[in-house]
């Protein structure tokens, strides 16, 4: 809120943060040109103003990025399209190339040569395709692929196999009508769209099933599975393309086997080298100790080998996703991920926001692309649910189950891209091509989330015979009396296995606590849900599991009883005799917070029960809060008391709560002339009541409203002014 010539002007519905970046970003945008009004940048022999230009360029994609995701994010849609969109806004092909102040060739002026911006920012586009191959590779958890590996496999090869024919054939076929060129099946055009057709965004088709709580169904083990084949065979083709075009022998079908069994050769030797010596590997760099230096060393293999192989005639992205799928055997995959998700979160967005860069609006404008773009989406589409589908249904999968298979399958994204980027630096297909895929891309990731969220919403079985009732991980169950609870222990849990040398790793989740637990061998995740700690693990790790979790209550019954004898001792009444707090500290949200219709001057309760519904209807009175959750809470204020009373010392308690049942921060206060019975610390009657309640899911503010509530209280004078007032007027204007 700010106050203008009296009047007030709320932006409520504007996120502030949201707000100040914005306004930053104008700021940015207005100032830099004049400070740079001297300078032109035409990317000359000086390498000063080049580097400089290249500083202006990271700013703007980083800020048009995220708010690009922003905004996408706010409408449910995936952050990878706002940072697409964004970058074809202010690409070169858009408002890039047009000049002001300090840019007389824009901030992105179009480049010559078949990349459309410089080469320092596609050497940071590179990076970050490397970067994000590595880590789909340690994401990659080779035991469950291995354990679903043929229905994974079979509808994996199935859509791979069906959609790199059909993508090139519709090149093929097509080519002629819309381009006024004809390519063969084995023109480098044709491959490249082919190898685009076959992938599928893992990332993308795991945070839907992630959503919808579908990861484990039969359904979400097969998609995430076969979406692992399908970019495993996408990266070897494009190994395999790359060689053949070096070559200059996509006419000779005699070189194409050669040299695509000696690339899936190379690939397999390198993979089972690179996963047996991973351990040692992974030993050697722990002998750092600093789990930071792991992962930076961890990722300066990545590069080398990415060298390697990119040396070796495969495109460097390979190389870094078997570095992945290699470390992802060891217990150091954990750390390398957790380390390095800064990284990620600099890079990708920035990824994404140049890939729109490539996006020549004038492609986009033109009727014969944005038709074959079309039909190229549909022919897409229709590829993986025919191509996964069908093998599904074979496979002890209904209709229903087959389509959500074929759903799931059907989301192109940064794979895609980046094989398409490769293309397009390499001069191997043309400005209009790489069109066609970022309009499939754009598509297929925008459609599928509501038609896959309407498939999984139906409540009924995607297989044709239920499976028996055997699980491949033992689930251990541990039910928590309420979420404090519960997050005290995980994090006691997850401190317990860091002191006995496992990994750790937290992954982010917004609706559970979510980690993964690891050590050489043993692999085990955790999941905190609202009510439960669930432990996923092999039989042979239960009484592992069973035997850390008596520690845990062990201990923390030690911890409760040493704090039972801290507040007997009165150790916390000191506070309420501090006054030079007092002096020093501000108490405007705990004034603020309180209204003229949410005080009362004198309860008739006679009991703490009592106290508690009258201090509830108080509030329920002010309008604050609607009248129908009362019970609700009632029910959290008695189950906090139940834990340790509320009453402090001087006749002043603090009944208080976290409960759905309020949006923000609610307060009243109550004054009983008499004194209640609200087994205090000081063992007196409480006269001075301030109940305070705080939503749950974001307690902002709550334990500030109760440290200032308690500094207001420390004033022995002001303490028989209140309990003294004679209405509730006289009462506010105390606190007032």
């Amino acid at each position: 809120m700010c106050k203008i010539k009296g009047h007030i002007l709320t932006m409520r519905k504007i996120n502030p943060k949201f707000l100040r970046c914005f306004l930053l970003a104008i700021f940015i945008s207005l100032l830099a040109p004049f400070a740079v009004a001297n300078n032109t940048f035409h990317g000359g022999p000086d390498i000063t103003p080049r580097m400089a230009l290249l500083v202006f360029q990271l700013g703007v994609i980083f800020f048009s990025a995220c708010i690009g995701s922003y905004i996408f994010t706010k409408f449910k849609m995936s952050s990878i399209l706002g940072e697409l969109l964004s970058g074809v806004i202010i690409g070169p092909y858009l408002l890039g190339h047009l000049p002001f102040i300090g840019f007389p060739a824009g901030m992105f002026p179009i480049q010559t040569g078949w990349l459309p911006v410089s080469g320092e920012l596609y050497g940071f586009t590179a990076m970050a395709a490397i970067l994000l191959l590595f880590l789909v590779g340690l994401e990659t958890d080779l035991d469950t692929f291995l354990s679903f590996s043929v229905t994974g496999l079979i509808v994996g090869l199935g859509g791979a196999l069906f959609s790199f024919f059909i993508g090139d054939l519709t090149v093929v076929f097509l080519s002629k009508y819309f381009f006024n060129t004809s390519y063969s099946f084995t023109h480098p055009v044709a491959l490249f769209i082919g190898i685009i057709t076959t992938a599928t965004s893992v990332s993308i088709s795991a945070n839907m099933l992630s959503e919808k709580r579908k990861i484990s169904s039969p359904e979400g083990v097969t998609i995430l599975s076969a979406a692992v084949i399908d970019d495993i065979l996408g990266i070897i083709m494009l190994g395999i393309v790359l060689a053949i075009v070096k070559a200059g022998g996509h006419n000779d079908l005699q070189a194409i086997g050669i040299i695509s069994f000696r690339i899936i050769a190379f690939w397999l030797v390198f993979t089972f080298i690179g996963i047996t010596i991973s351990r040692h590997v992974a030993k050697l760099l722990k002998k750092f100790q600093d789990n930071t230096i792991i992962a930076v060393l961890g990722l300066a293999v990545c590069f080398l080998v990415a060298g390697i192989f990119e040396k070796c005639g495969l495109a460097m992205i390979v190389g870094a996703y078997t570095t992945g799928l290699a470390f992802s055997k060891t217990d150091l995959a954990l750390v390398i991920k957790e380390k390095i998700s800064v990284l990620y979160k600099f890079f990708m967005p920035m990824f994404f926001c140049v890939m729109g860069m490539f996006v020549n609006i004038q492609d986009l404008l033109n009727p014969p692309i944005i038709t074959f773009g079309l039909i190229y989406f549909f022919i897409s589409v229709l590829t993986k649910i025919i191509g996964c589908g069908l093998p599904a249904l074979l496979l002890n999968f209904n209709t229903l189950g087959a389509i959500r298979i074929g759903v799931g399958m059907v989301p192109r994204g940064e794979v895609a891209l980046i094989i398409t980027t490769i293309g397009l630096a390499g001069g191997f297909i043309p400005d209009e091509i790489f069109s066609v895929a970022v309009i499939m891309t754009f598509f297929t990731t925008f459609i599928t989330p509501p038609i896959l969220n309407f498939l999984l919403d139906k409540n009924k079985s995607g297989l044709r015979k239920d499976l028996s009732n055997k699980n491949i991980a033992n689930q251990i169950v541990y039910d928590m009396p309420d979420p404090d609870t519960l997050a005290l222990i995980l994090s006691k849990i997850a401190g317990d296995f860091e002191k006995e040398g496992f990994y750790v790793y937290n992954i982010p989740s917004e609706d559970n606590a979510l980690y993964q637990i690891r050590k050489n061998d043993i692999f085990i995740t955790m999941t905190g849900t609202s009510k439960s700690i669930i432990f996923d693990c092999e039989e042979t790790y239960v009484p592992f599991i069973n035997t850390v979790m008596f520690e845990v209550f062990s201990e923390l019954e030690n911890v409760i009883k040493n704090i039972e004898i801290l507040i007997n001792n009165k150790n916390i009444s000191p506070a309420f005799t501090n006054r030079s707090a007092q002096l020093k500290y501000p108490v405007k949200t705990f004034l603020k917070s309180i209204k003229p219709s949410a005080v009362e001057s004198n309860l008739t309760a006679t009991t703490k029960e009592e106290v508690l519904f009258e201090l509830t209807d108080i509030i329920l009175s002010s309008g604050q809060i609607n009248r129908s959750e009362r019970d609700t809470i009632i029910k959290d204020l008695l189950k906090r008391e139940s834990k340790m009373s509320t009453g402090m010392q001087e006749g002043i308690a603090f009944p208080h709560a976290k409960t759905n049942a309020v949006k923000k921060l609610t307060a009243a206060v109550g004054i009983s002339k008499k004194g209640i019975n609200f087994n205090s610390l000081d063992k007196k009657l409480s006269n001075i009541f301030v109940i305070v309640l705080a939503p749950r899911g974001n307690p902002e503010g709550y334990l500030k409203f109760m440290s200032e509530a308690s500094i207001f209280l420390m004033d022995e004078e002001k303490r028989k002014k209140i309990i003294s007032a004679k209405n509730n007027m006289e009462l506010y204007k105390i606190f007032t």
